[in-house]
């Protein structure tokens, strides 16, 4: 309720209570006179009717006038006196009250003034000190963040559920994906392109490479920390929704007590090396053609002249000069062709040494969770190291057992290694029909069933990555035994020189570089209600629209918004998005916005717009405010779009009214000037919504004040506002 409404309320009382008073008083002295005075006074009462009457009024007036006075001279400019202190002395400390009020009430906001230029000016002092001691640190800290940032690698941190901590723009270039909409505007032109991905603070690994992937890494390097090995780290390849082939390495970082704090993705577009090494392979063919037909030619000649030793002079020279052409040939050949060929040597996919046994070892407890198939293993030689991605050839083996499962209806029962010559053999044996070659090239052509969605790699294309070959077999000891046989090549462990990744340990204390506390706030995964306000992830967002109808017809022809993390708003995770609205934009809102009908010539509809701004603010609390009305237009979409919003809303004009009932004018730009925040670009959807998210978090410790530490303390003191009526 209103502070007006609480006085005339009181007033009302306060009269109300007086006037039953004074009854009661004339009930009692009626009782106590006898007949003949009653008559006389009830005679007196009628002669003088008007003077008692005029009398009661005057009274009740001065009175109602008295209450009136002092309400508007004290008790309401004590209460803005309370609410304006609070201001100063939490969130804005250069307010200054200006209150209308009593003497004395003017006389203690200036005592207060005083008070409060005396903290500003110790505060100022204090905060330079401060500021001094922190540059060291900060000039440390910019420098390491400026060499993060320019890395060549994209860098992510996250934590063990998978949300990002850290990220590098290269990290967030390999990744973020761009869709297309591909459709032409009237004039002929095209959409803007509206991007389909985010990398950002808080959000889910998860949304961008598959979680299987990172699971099956997380585990393999917790299979080398139980084994106590020195290099922990583990590696496997992605592929983006614009088919970027990324090498991915995956390193944990451990707390003091070497238990999973979070993990770190470091990633290389290799791409073009694998470009290389298409070319390579094809070279290679060509080159072998040539060679083949040189040495051909040579060998025919030679085999002529061997053949016939006596032919004639100058028929011998022709076959000589012949191989001289043929053996000039093979000297350019490995002269330039060779050289070119060695440059593409080191182009590979991404592949790590693996004793073959682990590799077994692996495929046997893989297989159970991927192809849901039992194998023994059988027949393992300690010796063989093999260079694989784990993940990819796991996948490609477990595929191949569960196509015997459904198309031969054969369950592999063992797994046999042996390592013949320089290859690595897997005899993969049941008991049945054995595969014949026309079934084996159609699984090779086929997707592997189980790798992530974008990531549609088929058989043969794993099996070409690792230079392998698979073929049927038939033992000929046993011969209701069948097999596919994988050949593998071998490599020494000797000769493996790969980058030994160490644990990273947390120290007991926060590193001064990046946010790494986040490893260890409480209540990750709460209900969203009943977390603290300050913990909570929120999108900050404000429309210009053509009007203000929503069910009249108006539209949305701009959408900003902005991610505020961990108490901090992130001006690097933006959106400022013109709409077409797909109609005239009128010119009071031009006035009002300045965006006219050519600004949004081009520009993508809101069927385009909303789903990317619904992925944007995905489980986030929406922060706008008066968010009835912006709610609102996003609704009227739902039946068009299919989107729908059911993030929790907060809207800043009611937190106002809940902080500041004293006050009638709850209008952004009065809440930024009495809270000190600055408005830099007014009426812009961006520029509001950056506003309206520096007031919100400069309110956060005034309702920590009034005892609202929840969303849901938020929310239900939010409902018991005027504002909260408000409908559109």
């Amino acid at each position: 309720m209103k502070l007006n409404n609480k006085f005339w309320l009181f007033a009302v009382v306060c009269m109300a209570f007086t006037t039953a008073i004074a009854v009661t008083l004339a009930v009692l002295f009626w009782r106590q006179i006898n007949p003949s005075e009653q008559q006389m006074l009830v005679r007196l009462l009628k002669d003088q009717f008007w003077y008692f009457f005029s009398t009661g009024v005057f009274l009740f007036a001065a009175f109602g006038f008295t209450l009136d006075w002092f309400f508007r001279f004290y008790i309401l400019p004590l209460n803005q006196l309370i609410e304006e202190t609070q201001v100063m002395n939490t969130v804005n400390p250069a307010h200054r009250l200006k209150i209308d009020g009593g003497r004395e009430i003017q006389t203690l906001a200036e005592l207060i003034n005083t008070c409060g230029d005396q903290y500003e000016s110790a505060k100022h002092i204090i905060d330079r000190t401060v500021e001094s001691a922190k540059a060291k640190t900060e000039a440390e800290k910019n420098i390491l963040a400026t060499i993060m940032a320019e890395l060549t690698q994209g860098v992510l941190i996250c934590d063990t559920v998978g949300r990002i901590l850290l990220y590098n723009r290269q990290a967030q270039r390999v990744l973020n994906k761009v869709q297309h909409p591909g459709i032409a505007a009237k004039d002929g032109e095209t959409h803007e392109e509206v991007p389909d991905g985010f990398v950002g603070l808080h959000r889910s690994i998860y949304s961008l490479i598959d979680r299987n992937v990172i699971q099956y890494a997380l585990k393999d390097i917790q299979g080398k920390l139980d084994q106590k090995k020195e290099n922990v780290s583990s590696h496997f390849a992605v592929v983006t929704q614009n088919r970027r082939q990324l090498r991915v390495e995956t390193l944990p970082i451990l707390d003091e007590d070497r238990r999973f704090a979070g993990f770190v993705l470091i990633f290389s577009d290799i791409t073009l090396q694998l470009e290389h090494a298409g070319r390579l392979n094809q070279h290679l063919k060509t080159m072998a053609k040539k060679l083949r037909s040189s040495i051909a030619a040579i060998r025919s000649t030679v085999d002529l002249m061997i053949q016939f030793p006596d032919m004639a002079v100058g028929q011998k020279n022709d076959f000589l000069g012949n191989i001289s052409a043929e053996t000039q040939s093979l000297s350019r050949l490995l002269r330039t062709e060779l050289t070119e060929t060695i440059s593409f040597a080191n182009s590979r996919w991404p592949l790590s040494p693996i004793l073959a046994t682990d590799f077994i070892s692996t495929l046997k407890s893989g297989t159970v969770a991927i192809a849901d198939i039992d194998v023994d293993v059988a027949e393992c030689d300690p010796r063989c190291m093999i260079r694989v991605d784990n993940y990819a050839l796991v996948s490609a083996i477990s595929f191949v057992l569960d196509c015997l499962k459904k198309e031969l209806n054969s369950d592999c029962s063992r797994i046999r290694l042996t390592a013949p010559g320089n290859l690595v053999q897997i005899d993969l044996i049941w008991k049945g029909e054995p595969v014949k070659i026309e079934a084996l090239r159609q699984w090779s052509d086929l997707p592997l069933t189980g790798m992530q969605k974008g990531y549609p790699l088929t058989l043969k294309e794993v099996f070409e990555h690792h230079h392998a070959e698979i073929w049927p077999h038939t033992d000929k000891k046993n011969g209701d035994e069948t097999c596919l046989r994988i050949f593998i090549p071998m490599v020494q462990s000797e000769g493996v020189s790969e980058n030994i990744r160490h644990v990273t340990l947390l120290p007991k204390g926060r590193p001064e570089f990046y946010d790494f506390d986040l490893f260890n706030q409480p209540g990750q995964t709460p209900e969203m209600g009943k977390r603290l306000l300050g913990e909570l992830t929120y999108t900050v967002f404000d429309t210009e629209t053509t009007g203000l109808d929503p069910r009249g017809g108006d539209e949305i022809i701009s959408i900003g918004a902005i991610r505020l993390v961990n108490g901090r708003l992130l001006h690097t995770e933006t959106i400022n998005q013109l709409v077409d609205p797909c109609r005239p934009v009128p010119a009071e809102s031009i006035k009002y916005h300045g965006i006219d009908d050519g600004m949004l010539k081009g520009k993508p509809s809101i069927e385009k717009v909303l789903p990317f701004f619904h992925r944007f603010a995905q489980n986030t609390v929406l922060v706008a405010h008066n968010a009835a009305f912006d709610m609102r237009m996003l609704q009227m979409k739902e039946k068009a779009t299919g989107i729908r919003f059911v993030n929790p809303v907060i809207d800043t004009m009611h937190l106002s009214a809940i902080l500041h009932p004293a006050h009638n004018d709850h209008t952004l730009d009065t809440i930024a000037k009495r809270l000190g925040v600055t408005l830099v670009k007014r009426h812009d959807a961006l520029g509001d919504a950056i506003a309206t998210g520096e007031v919100f978090l400069k309110m956060i410790p005034l309702l920590n004040e009034k005892g609202i530490y929840t969303l849901q303390d938020a929310l239900t003191a939010s409902q018991r506002t005027y504002y909260s009526m408000l409908k559109y």
